[in-house]
């Protein structure tokens, strides 16, 4: 096993315990077993050490200096990321589990490219998961919305890994362009990570996004070609996908109204941080 390449996966989170154990499980489970796994916490009183234990991860405890309201996930992945000892780095969440063959796909698919695109698939209870499963098989193959996260260690810290002052989808987006400017090759593979959504709800919805929206706009400043399409709201992979939403009606009308929460969440956050910004 030693002689295969270390993949340093770094999960950044905060009292996530509920859903971290999952998502280590799935790890464990991989059908490539070179491993290290790295928690970036930040003082979390739920069960998060405990499971570090259990599964035997490398836990550091960091605490960003970021303005509350704002996404510390790219903070917390570059400080796991020089952490980490693998030839390879691949960041997900404590919501993601991953099938059992990603790792192994993912590593195979170096040989060829520089960093891998990895689809996202999810799950939940009630009628908002459902609509949000709709949403995410449109992005299969969508270079507006996916990004790569696994990534070979010796490019990502050529790069400097993640924009820090970006959150929300901003650092994974600017990374791969990132990527695609210094001529990088960007592959996919076809494992799937399922996002564990919980019971979603509006008002879980809407906060999110206003968080999303209140970092959107340092993006737009920073790539605003790129981010005319990432954030468009009439998307062409909604078009390419008119048949998935005909074979499922009653939750292409609850997408629908989701999309529209989402996007008055977004836009207000962005109001926000615009407000924010002048008033300095």
């Amino acid at each position: 096993m030693k002689k295969l390449p270390l993949v340093s996966i770094v999960i950044p989170g905060k009292n996530s315990g509920w859903l971290l154990e999952k998502c280590l499980s799935c790890i464990k489970k991989q059908t490539y077993k070179h491993i290290e796994i790295i928690i970036v916490d930040s003082g979390s009183k739920d069960q998060t050490a405990s499971l570090a234990k259990k599964y035997h991860c490398k836990l550091y405890n960091y605490y960003p200096h970021v303005q509350k309201g704002l996404f510390d996930a790219p903070h917390k992945r570059n400080y796991g990321a020089k952490k980490a000892k693998g030839k390879y780095i691949y960041y997900v969440d404590a919501d993601m589990e991953l099938t059992p063959r990603v790792v192994t796909e993912a590593v195979n698919a170096c040989i060829k490219y520089d960093a891998v695109i990895i689809r996202e698939d999810s799950f939940g209870e009630g009628i908002w998961a459902r609509a949000k499963n709709l949403e995410r098989r449109c992005y299969w193959g969508d270079d507006t919305v996916e990004a790569p996260r696994f990534v070979k260690r010796s490019i990502w810290n050529k790069l400097g890994g993640l924009d820090e002052l970006l959150g929300g989808g901003g650092d994974d987006w600017d990374f791969y362009q990132k990527l695609v400017e210094n001529g990088y090759q960007v592959g996919r593979i076809k494992a799937i990570v399922m996002h564990n959504e919980g019971k979603l709800n509006i008002s879980k919805l809407f906060r999110k996004r206003f968080m999303y929206g209140r970092d959107a706009l340092k993006y737009i400043v920073k790539r605003p070609m790129i981010a005319s399409r990432s954030y468009f709201p009439i998307r062409p992979a909604y078009l390419r996908n008119w048949r998935l939403f005909l074979g499922r009606p009653h939750d292409t009308i609850f997408f629908l109204i989701m999309r529209f929460i989402e996007y008055s969440g977004s836009g207000l956050g962005i109001i926000y941080s615009f407000i924010a910004n002048y008033e300095k």
